[in-house]
């Protein structure tokens, strides 16, 4: 049960896991966004981070080092917190004797059993949980597998801000989040599964490939391996996961301004690309919006999304 919620908590970004410039040259995904003098950091974050992408980027120390508040999408429950994680688990699990299985047809069982046996696991433990939860469990053993498994950005500077005394404050609470992931697959779990189980074929190559664009603040690339799909194929998903999102905390970033704190703050990187991001929404109210990129000799310059 503590394996599966660490699972959950370590992993729940990469499902929540989007500019419009040319940023090749850039060296991070951490953004400041003004309005005239006043201004914040939004950085994106990787919620699984290997621990050969540590240390992270300037950019973001240099971000952490100038608030005094850090912003997170949601409070990580403290994984020796039983009451969270029993929470955690019976949202994500059927009722009522439910079973996945009841719910999957005999290909896209077969398919699933398949894939859990070659992990060494088997469908009768997970058979009383939603797809959300099979899925995440899905994901953290491939990537277990490829030795790509780590502390995420969210976890780190949670630590951190905690160690510091820095004010922490949270754009959403864990309980909708629980519901999101509750809903997610609910209704078209054959295909819901059925994709999953497809994804995982590519997904040390995907997973390698969102590092390197999270890396440099791509977020052509970005959109290109965390949106594309699933805006293609489960539009459903990307409107509640993503769009939908981005526009509720968009007052939520303004009040933010014109006040006597400076914030950092931090959500999935998903949430900073494509043509609904969070970034994009900041800038059409006429934000100025700027990539910060920290050079080799310690510079600090910002990049405009429309000059390059």
């Amino acid at each position: 049960m503590k394996k599966f919620t660490k699972k959950l908590v370590s992993a729940s970004v990469l499902l929540s896991c989007s500019l419009l410039a040319n940023t090749a040259q850039a060296q991070s995904s951490v953004w400041q966004v003004s309005n005239g003098n006043d201004s914040l950091f939004i950085g994106g974050t990787v919620h699984i981070l290997p621990k050969a992408e540590m240390p992270l980027p300037a950019e973001f120390n240099h971000a952490y080092e100038q608030a005094d508040t850090i912003i997170l999408e949601a409070p990580l429950p403290d994984p020796a917190d039983t009451n969270a994680q029993m929470q955690m688990l019976g949202a994500l699990s059927y009722t009522n004797n439910e079973t996945l299985s009841q719910k999957l047809e005999p290909e896209i069982k077969a398919s699933l059993e398949n894939k859990l046996s070659e992990f060494g696991a088997n469908l009768a433990k997970l058979d009383g949980f939603r797809p959300a939860m099979v899925s995440i469990v899905l994901m953290s053993m491939e990537l277990q597998k490829q030795n790509l498994m780590g502390e995420g950005v969210d976890a780190y500077f949670t630590k951190k801000a905690t160690e510091d005394n820095k004010t922490k404050n949270y754009l959403e609470t864990m309980e909708f989040q629980l519901a999101l992931f509750r809903a997610m697959g609910q209704g078209n779990e054959n295909d819901f599964i059925k994709r999953n189980l497809a994804e995982l074929h590519n997904y040390n190559d995907m997973f390698e490939d969102l590092l390197a664009a999270w890396r440099k603040g791509d977020t052509d690339a970005l959109n290109k391996v965390a949106l594309e799909d699933m805006q293609q194929n489960d539009p459903n998903s990307y409107k509640q996961i993503i769009a939908n999102r981005n526009n509720d905390w968009l007052p939520k970033v303004e009040a933010m301004f014109n006040n006597d704190k400076n914030e950092f703050v931090l959500v999935g990187v998903a949430h900073l690309a494509g043509q609904d991001s969070l970034l994009t929404l900041l800038e059409d109210k006429g934000y100025k919006v700027s990539l910060v990129d920290i050079d080799s000799t310690a510079d600090i310059t910002v990049r405009g999304l429309n000059n390059g």
